[in-house]
This record gives C-alpha cells, structure tokens and sequence, in this order.
C-alpha cells in the first residue's frame, strides 16, 4: 500500500511537470495558430543556461533563474523574427512550419552537446532544497511542493491574465478570429511575438526544477516534449485546462500501473491510453466538438457563398 501511495504522489507530480511545460505549448497555439514543438529547444537551453550560472559561477538560484528567463525571451524573439515570420511572408504550409520547428529542437540538443559536452551534469543544489517529510504514508520533499504551487500558481495567474486584462484580451480576440482583431486595431505582430515570448518563458519553471531535481543531458528537451504533446492531446489542444488535465492523467497513467505491471510498461500504457482518445476523443477532455463538414454531394443553401474556403486551422492566417 506504500508502494502504492507513492506511485500516485509520484505520477501527480511528474503530471504537473508535463503541465508546466505544456502551458506555453498551449498557449502559442491558440492564440499563434503555430504547433510551436520548438519548445523543446528553449526548455533544454534554460536548463543549461541556469546550469552555468548556478552551478558554474556560483550564482543565487534566483538570479540564475532570472538568467534563463532572459535567455529564454532572446530565444522566443530570434525563432519569431529568424523562423516563423519568413515562413509566414512565403505563405508556408503548415507542414512546413511544423519541420522547421522539430529542427531546431534536433539543432538545440547538437548546439548544447557542441558548449556544454554530451554526458550528464548535475546543478548545483542548495541546502533547503533537501528539505523532506513524511506525510502519512507518502514522503514529500521541497521539489514535490515547488511542482505543485508552481504549476497551480501558473495556471491561476495565465486565468487570471487572459480573462481580466488587455493584453489576455488581445491574445483571445486574435486566436479567435485575426481578421476581426485586426479590423478592431489590434496590432497581430505584436500580438503574436508577445505570445512566444509569454509562451517561452512559461517552460522556463519546468526546466530549472527538473534541473534542481535531476542530471540534465542534450537530449532533456526532447524527451518532455514528447509527454508534453500526449498532454495536450488528451487534455484538448490550446486550451490551459486541457494541458494541466492532461498533463495529470499522463503522469498518473505512467506510474499508477506499476504498482501491478513491470516497469517497463508504464510508457505502453500511456501510449494506449493516448491512442483511445486519439480515435474515441479527438478533441481531448475540455475540447469542444467540431462540426462535422458536410457532404460534397450535398446541396449547399444559395445563402452559403459556395467559393468560400473553410479556414485551416492549422496554418497562420496572417503574416505574424
């Protein structure tokens, strides 16, 4: 029954964690209409920026946190000016976008293996964060707590953000419909590089706690990434909610049957589980049901203009 208990405080943590990482995910593809997989290349450079200046100089962990929130504004701000707007002006196919973005993920593992060296490295951990107590039959420790205020933390203050002020306002009116944003003078370029940014420095908690938590190596971002992504398809594409659900039912779906099965089943699990809602729930838990396009054959009302295009909800619909 131990056994047990910590399986399940286990898998809550490691859920919140992926939740973490995929707020930012969720939030630059509602609002930037872009899969911004890219991600996994910001949440592996922060780890080895905080890395460095933690562990390597020596510096307080909130100023090396300070550090990589930086880092990570500079890295939002070059792949919106270097990648995503060329590709927008040349009218990319999404597609296109999507491979652009896994490259840089595959380019920044290289990059961190180029400064940094291939093998693991640890961070510099400072004594409170050893701290540790049993409560009841399950032991909890200072990064199990940071986990959880950080992510609901987060979670309550983008809620807070995208609902209550004007910059959030302007995030939802341009995922909802850039065109009327846009007649409604709201800048889209400025919307959109705002987005990335708020959208990379969201990851940067992930990173520096897994990093206090564990070794780090080149190929961190990738591996998150993966679970990241499976979070938002069961929770429900960019939707905040959907990535924090999500992002619990993965992690307690990874350890919970442990207590049952070998180790090694834990991932096959999740990938059966992701597969269900993959064909039964595409929409994923808080996503709404979309229509269902009608029929070629069938007639269309004279009210419908017939040479109009649906919309792809997958491709910019105006130059970022």
């Amino acid at each position: 029954m131990d056994l047990l208990f910590t399986l399940i405080k286990t898998g809550l943590v490691m859920g919140l964690l992926y939740g973490l990482f995929a707020y930012g995910l969720s939030l630059i593809l509602s609002v930037n209409k872009v899969f911004h997989v890219a991600q996994g290349a910001t949440f592996g450079l922060s780890a080895y920026i905080f890395y460095t200046l933690g562990t390597t100089y020596e510096l307080p962990v909130a100023v090396a946190f300070l550090g990589a929130v930086a880092f990570a504004v500079l890295i939002a701000v070059a792949m919106q000016y270097m990648i995503y707007n060329p590709l927008a002006r040349r009218d990319a196919d999404p597609m296109v976008v999507l491979v652009a973005s896994l490259l840089l993920v595959a380019f920044a593992a290289y990059l961190i293996e180029f400064i940094w060296g291939g093998a693991v490295v640890s961070t510099l951990v400072p004594e409170w964060f050893h701290w540790q107590t049993n409560i009841g039959y399950v032991r909890v420790d200072v990064y199990d707590v940071s986990v959880l205020t950080m992510s609901v933390l987060l979670f309550a203050l983008m809620h807070v953000f995208l609902t209550k002020t004007h910059a959030g306002l302007e995030f939802r009116a341009v995922g909802d419909n850039p065109e009327r944003a846009q007649a409604l003078a709201i800048n889209l370029d400025r919307v959109y590089l705002r987005s990335m940014i708020l959208g990379s420095v969201l990851v940067v908690p992930a990173a520096v706690l897994l990093a206090l938590k564990a070794p780090i190596h080149p190929s961190m971002g990738f591996d998150l990434l993966l679970k990241a992504v499976i979070a938002l398809t069961i929770g429900g594409m960019g939707r905040m909610s959907g990535a924090l659900l999500g992002g619990i039912l993965v992690g307690l779906t990874e350890t919970v049957p442990l207590y049952w099965l070998p180790t090694e089943w834990g991932e096959f699990i999740l990938f059966i589980v992701a597969f269900a809602f993959v064909l039964l729930r595409p929409t994923g838990i808080v996503g709404t049901r979309r229509k269902p396009r009608k029929s070629t054959s069938s007639p269309v009302p004279a009210s419908v203009d017939e040479s109009a295009e649906p919309a792809d909800p997958t491709k910019p619909t105006s130059v970022h």
